[in-house]
C-alpha cells in the first residue's frame, strides 16, 4: 500500500516538474533568455530523480527483495494434521503429502486434486497482496505465505469440487 502511494506522489510530481520544466525551456527559446531555459533545465532535474528513483526500485531493489524472499521459502513443506481431516482420504496418496519449494523457482508437489498443483512446476515471490504465484496449465494457482523462514507456512484454497466455489477451504503446508 505504501509502495503505491509513493509511486503515485512520484509518478505525480515528475509529470507536474516536467511539464513546468517543457513550460520554460519553450519560453526561454522563444524569448531567447538563457537564464529562464537554465530555470527550466534545473526545474527538469526533479522530473529525471523522480522517475530514476521509479526505475530503480522496479529493476534493482525490488528483484532482489524477491530473490531474498524465495531463498527464505525455499524448502520442504508438508500438510499440517488439521488440514488432513479437511481433505478425502482417497485424495491423500502418501500419509504426509509434501510440497518442496526450491530456490531456483521450480516446485515439487505429492499431488492432491482439489489444490490444483501439479506434480511439478514453477513458483514465484511477488504475486498481489505478497502471495506466491504458481504456474499451472490452466493459469495460477496463489498460496499466501506467513511466518519466518524456519516456521513458515503456506495457505492453499481447496476445492473439492471444482464447479462448487462457496465450498473452498483454506489447508495449510508448514514448513518442515
Amino acid at each position: 500500500m505504501l509502495e503505491s502511494l509513493l509511486f503515485i506522489f512520484l509518478i505525480f510530481v515528475g509529470g507536474i516538474t516536467l511539464i513546468i520544466s517543457l513550460i520554460f525551456i519553450l519560453i526561454g527559446l522563444s524569448k531567447k533568455s538563457s537564464k529562464v531555459k537554465k530555470i527550466g533545465y534545473g526545474i527538469g532535474i526533479v522530473s529525471i530523480l523522480c522517475f530514476g528513483l521509479i526505475a530503480l526500485y522496479y529493476l534493482l531493489i525490488l528483484p532482489s527483495l524477491h530473490k531474498n524472499q524465495m531463498d527464505d521459502l525455499a524448502g520442504t513443506y508438508q500438510l499440517y494434521d488439521s488440514s488432513k481431516q479437511i481433505i478425502a482420504k482417497k485424495e491423500l496418496h502418501s500419509q504426509y503429502p509434501e510440497l518442496i519449494l526450491l530456490a531456483d523457482g521450480t516446485y515439487k508437489f505429492d499431488e492432491i486434486e482439489g489444490v490444483g498443483l501439479q506434480k511439478n512446476g514453477t513458483w514465484k515471490t511477488g504475486g498481489i497482496d505478497g502471495m506466491l504465484e504458481f504456474d499451472v496449465k490452466q493459469g495460477r494457482e496463489w498460496a499466501s505465505p506467513s511466518g519466518d523462514e524456519n516456521d513458515a507456512t503456506l495457505t492453499f484454497e481447496y476445492q473439492n469440487n471444482q464447479d462448487d466455489r462457496e465450498n473452498t477451504k483454506l489447508i495449510v503446508f508448514v514448513k518442515k
